[in-house]
């Protein structure tokens, strides 16, 4: 982070950060949020997190719900949400608040949910969103019943915090009106005989609810269904990496058809549909040399998901410019040397709003010469941002003699899976209004089919 200490950290930055995308950071965006006994939290990265907050709540917010966001960022974003206020903001922004936190307790792990409820209460954070939240998912459990077995304590304190200490007290004693416990506590469970029944065991020590089933078993299964596993090949082939680079290792292979084509076009359409759009200037620099073509098994794999994913940005930017490397069909045939820095020089003289370098990382013409390029750049007053982008075989290609400039940033792709990814990391580097406007967009809509699957499937909120 001292990298972007010299002034304000923008919600980009910690998107960057949060997944690993600057590799001094990448192992600390991993590190647990920590709670010791009789302390405040512990998390190395809260002024990043605070700043990224005070810009932007709403971004900052959605940031958690991009794929690449690992759980201990999460975390920290669910008790940054929960610990602030939510007064100075508009309807809509606490809206889609509320929306995000409701996704983050159901995918996070019960143990860091009650990790968080604990730091805040330790925080004396008490806002009425928080004491929403802290109730409606622990009357609402799945696994009420276990945790008032397992972690009692906890409970109780966290319900207090929610509560007050006097009025949950007063809910767990027999003699209370029930009118005094429905207004206070059973107005907030979907099952309030259950909560009748187990809220005064929590009180009762020498009582304990009936246990059924594994602490995790029910949550886990809820978090696949908002986050549904996409199943890799086990065995990388030239046909199974996505449907558009399987159709092209086709026209490659065996030529030109109308049918092939028209199944090329239809791929394309619907993969774009799901992913981010960008109205900025993209300025694509696409490796067609002859290296991408591959022999063996492996013939045409590369140059194969390379287009697909030139195909795909041309759905999705309005504003994308292709510099090639080699042939310039619209499916190019591997030909030529690999001449990257000057293409990148072309394509920087359009002054777009990000370069991204798209190649299978052999640089056979003037070798050295991209990242001479690149690292002069700053001094001659170009900050455009210039992305370098790996079209890899499998997952586990080496790609030792394969990284031409390695003081670009450097972002991975094999399957048609990891162009979502690609695509959000792609607007996290490309700074600007732009870049925000399409993250929102993006992060919203994921949002949204989210939770008509989960209406499709029942929830516990």
């Amino acid at each position: 982070m001292d990298a972007i200490a010299n002034r304000i950290p923008t919600v980009l930055d910690y998107l960057r950060y949060a997944t690993g995308q600057d590799q001094q950071f990448a192992q600390a965006s991993q590190q647990p949020f920590i709670l010791r006994q009789g302390q405040p939290p512990a998390w190395s990265d809260a002024n990043l997190h605070q700043s990224a907050w005070e810009q932007n709540p709403e971004l900052y917010a959605l940031c958690s719900i991009a794929s690449m966001v690992p759980h201990p960022q999460r975390q920290r974003i669910l008790f940054q949400i929960l610990k602030a206020s939510h007064t100075s903001l508009t309807p809509e922004v606490r809206h889609t608040l509320e929306r995000v936190s409701n996704i983050l307790l159901a995918i996070l792990p019960t143990e860091q949910v009650l990790t968080i409820f604990l730091a805040l209460r330790r925080e004396r954070a008490n806002h009425k969103h928080t004491s929403r939240a802290i109730l409606r998912y622990i009357l609402n459990h799945p696994n009420l019943a276990e945790l008032a077995v397992g972690r009692r304590p906890t409970l109780v304190d966290c319900l207090e915090h929610a509560l007050g200490r006097n009025v949950a007290r007063a809910c767990a004693k027999a003699e209370t009106n029930p009118t005094y416990i429905q207004r206070h506590l059973l107005k907030w469970a979907k099952d309030p005989a259950q909560v009748k029944e187990i809220f005064p065991a929590l009180y009762q020590k020498g009582k304990r609810a009936k246990s059924t089933s594994a602490p995790e078993q029910l949550t886990s299964q809820f978090a696949q269904r908002l986050e549904p596993a996409v199943p890799r090949p086990t065995t990388v082939t030239a046909t199974n990496r996505g449907d558009i680079s399987a159709t092209l290792v086709h026209l490659y292979r065996g030529g030109i058809s109308v049918e092939l084509r028209q199944a090329l076009e239809n791929y394309v359409v619907q993969a774009a549909e799901t992913l981010p759009k960008f109205d900025g200037k993209l300025a694509l620099v696409l490796d067609a040399s002859a290296s991408t073509r591959g022999y063996g098994e492996r013939e045409f794999c590369n140059i194969s998901q390379s287009v697909a994913l030139k195909l795909v940005l041309k759905q999705c930017c309005s504003n994308l410019q292709v510099y090639t490397v080699g042939d310039r069909n619209e499916i190019p045939i591997p030909s030529g040397s690999t001449d990257l820095a000057g293409a990148l020089l072309d394509a920087l003289e359009s002054q777009p709003d990000m370069v991204a370098i798209v190649s299978d990382g052999y640089e056979n013409a003037y070798p050295g010469d991209l990242a001479r390029v690149a690292a002069t750049l700053p001094q001659a007053g170009i900050q455009t941002p210039v992305v370098f982008c790996h079209s890899k075989f499998t997952k586990s290609d080496d790609l030792t003699w394969r990284r031409p400039a390695t003081n670009l940033p450097q972002l991975e792709f094999w399957h048609q899976d990891d162009f979502e990814p690609l695509m959000v990391s792609l607007l996290a580097l490309a700074d600007g209004k732009a870049s925000e406007t399409s993250l929102k967009e993006y992060l919203l809509r994921k949002i949204g089919n989210r939770e008509l699957r989960e209406q499709g499937t029942g929830n516990r909120e």
